[in-house]
């Protein structure tokens, strides 16, 4: 009899154990996120499983379907512990009744699942910041910010807004991911140190589902924006003749910045406007260029060309800024010369490149948008001796425009290859009255340090911008992901 009974409470253990820390569905890796500023645990285990409830306001899940649904399919894959319990003939457990109700009470203390269990996610409310005291509080006063407290009566999910939210319930299912529906009684507090985490990708050439599917990976680091450059890359109305063939259709581009709004990313278009017409203009309208590169600001038939495309955009998306390019004016360099210009050309006068940006500024400000353009031509390089000079392509006549150009426009300061910790170039664009964003792309060091400068700014800095480039387009996928991944906590944690 004991050795029968010691069976059964082995069968019965090691079953229990096995439906705990079942391996096969949790195969598949969740991309990272930037690791929590605060979190606390006991050693307290709560089981999370299939059966547990997602709580939240239907505003919510309409909002962010993506988060929503892997958070469901994360607790799709764990067991239904609520639902288990030891099963055998009546006639044994008659035999033993004693033994099967020991191991019942076993298996409910194993489990530490309670019927019913939930997780309750909520935008903080009044009645919460009352309650609420100490270091969750003061972190909750943060935009973006998110509370998770685990115990044995629920799992909450709290965001300072939506945004803060999604970034809860993201984090949230990491953590039941990794430990497969076992936490620990306890809490993660949570906070960006930028503004604005800004990941820019170039559609040309590329598959609209690889495009969504890094929207979603960009949603578990926590990145807030998405800058599109569009260029010929979509078939619009007023661009249908300059489309690339393998260019999307309108029902498709659509259908991406929804998932990208679905994954909690503000869309921000770019469009190529006066430099690097080789995207735009260049082909079918040659009377229209200044040099090889550079369509002429002189000209109205360019506006005439560029605005009816700015605002086809504009009421496609309702955007709330538009990025306008403006970046490495052909013939900056000797480097540029060649590989930009034909013998006989020159480079824009400085005049030209005022009169375009503030004709587009203009143009956007009546309709509510704000600009954004890169700032390496504002920039010279005796001016920043200590800085990469490669990147600095202002002559200086252009840098004197630093002081002219519209104050409200967003200034996109971008440094590739840099390995110092001060980037003063980005301070000069806050001295000029304007509002910067730094700009990285796929060296560790230059990502991590313009962060932190940007961040510690003391007015001005934005954020950061994550730059891929053509790494999409060759689907250079581990390139790509390192990038997304070591931005997103650089963006999100600066120190």
């Amino acid at each position: 009899m004991i050795i029968l009974v010691t069976r059964i409470f082995i069968v019965f253990f090691l079953c229990a154990i096995g439906l705990i820390f079942k391996e096969d569905v949790f195969s598949k890796e969740l991309p990272r996120i930037p690791k929590p500023k605060k979190a606390s645990f006991s050693n307290m285990s709560i089981f999370v499983d299939a059966e547990t409830k997602v709580i939240a306001a239907e505003e919510l899940k309409k909002q962010f379907p993506d988060a929503f649904q892997s958070l469901e399919n994360v607790l799709k894959e764990l067991p239904s512990i609520t639902k288990n319990s030891s099963t055998a003939d009546e006639s044994l457990k008659k035999q033993l009744p004693d033994v099967f109700q020991s191991f019942e009470n076993v298996l409910k203390g194993l489990l530490s699942v309670k019927k019913n269990y939930s997780i309750i996610v909520k935008i903080l409310s009044n009645e919460d910041k009352s309650l609420l005291k100490g270091d969750i509080a003061s972190a909750l006063l943060h935009r973006e910010a998110y509370w998770i407290d685990i115990s044995k009566e629920s799992i909450k999910v709290i965001g300072t807004d939506s945004f803060g939210v999604l970034c809860g319930i993201t984090t949230l299912e990491k953590i039941l991911h990794e430990r497969k529906g076992k936490v620990y009684q306890g809490s993660v507090l949570d906070w960006p140190d930028h503004r604005i985490r800004a990941l820019h990708l170039v559609l040309r050439g590329t598959d609209p589902e690889n495009i969504k599917q890094l929207m979603k990976i960009a949603r578990y680091g926590h990145y807030n924006t998405l800058i599109v450059e569009m260029g010929d890359a979509v078939i619009l109305s007023t661009n249908a003749h300059i489309a690339r063939k393998d260019a999307w259709t309108k029902d498709v581009f659509l259908d991406v910045i929804q998932t990208a709004r679905e994954n909690g990313l503000t869309v921000i278009p770019e469009l190529k406007l006066l430099t690097h017409q080789e995207k735009l203009l260049k082909n079918k309208y040659p009377h229209l260029m200044f040099n090889k590169s550079t369509y002429d600001p002189r000209k109205e038939e360019v506006y005439m060309t560029v605005l009816p495309m700015v605002d086809e955009i504009i009421n496609l998306i309702r955007p709330k800024a538009f990025h306008i390019g403006h970046d490495e004016v052909a013939g900056s360099n000797e480097h540029s010369k060649k590989k930009w210009l034909l013998k006989e050309e020159e480079i824009l006068p400085s005049e030209l490149y005022l009169k375009d940006t503030e004709r587009i500024h203009i143009y956007l400000k009546e309709r509510g948008v704000e600009t954004w353009m890169w700032g390496d031509m504002l920039v010279a390089a005796n001016e920043f001796p200590t800085m990469l000079t490669k990147h600095l392509h202002g002559t200086q006549d252009y840098v004197s425009l630093r002081d002219k150009i519209p104050k409200d426009i967003v200034i996109c300061d971008w440094h590739y290859f840099d390995g110092q910790t001060e980037f003063p170039s980005a301070l000069s664009f806050v001295k000029a009255g304007h509002k910067v964003l730094g700009a990285t792309w796929k060296f560790d060091k230059t990502i991590k340090n313009f962060s932190r400068y940007i961040a510690n700014l003391p007015t001005g800095g934005e954020g950061m911008i994550a730059t891929t480039w053509f790494h999409v387009q060759k689907k250079e996928w581990d390139t790509v992901n390192k990038i997304i991944l070591t931005s997103s906590e650089a963006f999100w944690n600066v120190k």
